[in-house]
């Protein structure tokens, strides 16, 4: 058990994070609830960690309950039809709600804590830990592990709200049946949460800030390589020691390139959006692309209303259509097909714009799932790409208020589905001119 002394003045160990972030992106609310069930536990040295979610709309708890003496092993459980008081904010309610899943005096002697996670206003989620130890929120370990549960928390109950809600239901009959049936558990998981995926926010997001903070560095070296070898080919006449500095320069020119890509991904213009009618927006990003999409012996399809329209910067629109477009292209063999389909949906009653980029490849592998929007990777040849594309889609839809998803199709190839604002998103800092 580690002392009060002690705990005060130490931070969450890089393993921790290891194990937490190898969960991003976060897919299952009930194996995020388990790991951080015992990171917390073993972090803290508690006796035992009872850590829920309640869901306000569903009236359901999903908790995970971890002991130091359970070699690893934590128990995780569905509670439904939890009762609660309407005239009493739920945060007030802590106690009663998680009493409903377990009762505290089977868990532990213990004197207990309560640490409370922020989430949506009709949600409550939170840790209690049993311990002798008397511990508080402005702890550097504390505060640490409530960072980190929020971030994994919002991010599986945000993906659990934009698929179909038969994904929801299959994870509470998966959990019903881990006891009893281990053999058949992945055969439970909805094949929509199988195939979907999402671009991981935190990861993005890191990505981005070192980006911007390398690209400033890197920069100012690479000008000054250019500049040089600009100099020194204007006064050399050996055709061998200007082609080593063409060779030179030639280099420093494609780490600028790279840098100038990672800047556009990190730190983008900010949007001028206007409203854009897509059919013509997608035609004319087709006729710039004519002589890629000739040269592949691939078929292109419009399926676009021509009364379908959008609330975008138009350059930034025609970058994420033209990289899912080429993403495609460099997939298929000739004779392949990619198809641009559109549909105005409605979602929490904004009029939403779903583009779909459907094509019949080869589908993604594990690891290009994995890696998808990831800045730098590429599943192409080394030096066909620097592997921004998606990124860069990702980027600009965030600040445009949409989402990108991809998923396998059931049969062959790939879509992207696109979610895309018709009109100016509530709350949105971008304007039009």
């Amino acid at each position: 058990m580690s002392s009060e002394a002690g705990i005060t003045n130490m931070e969450l160990p890089d393993a921790y994070y290891r194990r937490l972030f190898s969960l991003i992106p976060a897919r299952s609310l009930r194996s995020v609830v388990s790991e951080l069930s015992s990171v917390w536990c073993e972090a803290t040295g508690a006796e035992a960690v009872y850590l829920g979610v309640f869901e306000g709309e569903s009236q359901k708890l999903t908790a995970g309950l971890f002991h130091s003496d359970q070699q690893n092993e934590t128990e995780c459980f569905i509670k439904e039809s939890i009762q609660v008081a309407n005239d009493c904010p739920i945060n007030e309610q802590a106690l009663s709600v998680f009493e409903q899943g377990r009762s505290f005096q089977l868990i532990s002697q213990e004197p207990f804590d309560f640490f409370s996670i922020p989430g949506a206003p009709n949600d409550l989620a939170g840790i209690f830990l049993f311990s002798p130890t008397r511990l508080t929120e402005d702890l550097p370990l504390i505060s640490q592990l409530i960072q980190l549960s929020q971030r994994l928390l919002v991010q599986v109950i945000e993906l659990r709200t934009r698929i179909d809600p038969a994904c929801v239901e299959s994870e509470s009959i998966e959990t019903e049946r881990a006891q009893t049936d281990t053999g058949q558990t992945d055969l439970v998981q909805t094949l929509a949460v199988e195939r979907r995926i999402f671009p991981s926010t935190d990861k993005l997001e890191a990505m981005a800030e070192f980006a911007a903070g390398a690209g400033h560095e890197i920069n100012n070296p690479v000008a000054t390589i250019v500049g040089r070898v600009q100099m020194l080919l204007k006064g050399e006449t050996d055709p061998d020691r200007r082609q080593s500095l063409a060779t030179i320069g030639g280099q420093a020119y494609r780490v600028r390139d790279m840098i100038g890509d990672a800047m556009l991904f990190a730190r983008p213009p900010d949007p001028r959006p206007v409203s854009l009618n897509i059919q013509s927006v997608t035609q004319e990003v087709l006729s710039s692309l004519s002589r890629e999409i000739s040269q592949s012996g691939v078929q292109v399809s419009i399926e676009i209303s021509d009364l379908h329209s959008l609330w975008a910067d138009e350059i930034q629109c025609k970058v994420v259509l033209s990289n899912l477009i080429l993403n495609s292209l460099n997939v298929l063999e000739s004779g392949g097909r990619v198809r641009i389909v559109s549909e105005e949906i409605t979602t929490d009653s904004q009029r939403v714009l779903q583009i779909r980029v459907i094509d019949d490849g080869p589908g993604l592998t594990e690891e290009e799932k994995e890696h998808l929007f990831d800045p730098f990777y590429s599943a192409r040849q080394a030096g066909r790409g620097l592997g921004f594309g998606l990124s860069k889609c990702w980027r600009i839809l965030s600040l445009h208020g949409g989402l990108i998803e991809a998923e396998n199709n059931v049969d062959c190839g790939v879509t992207f589905h696109l979610f895309w604002p018709v009109e100016n998103p509530a709350g949105s800092s971008i304007v039009s001119e």
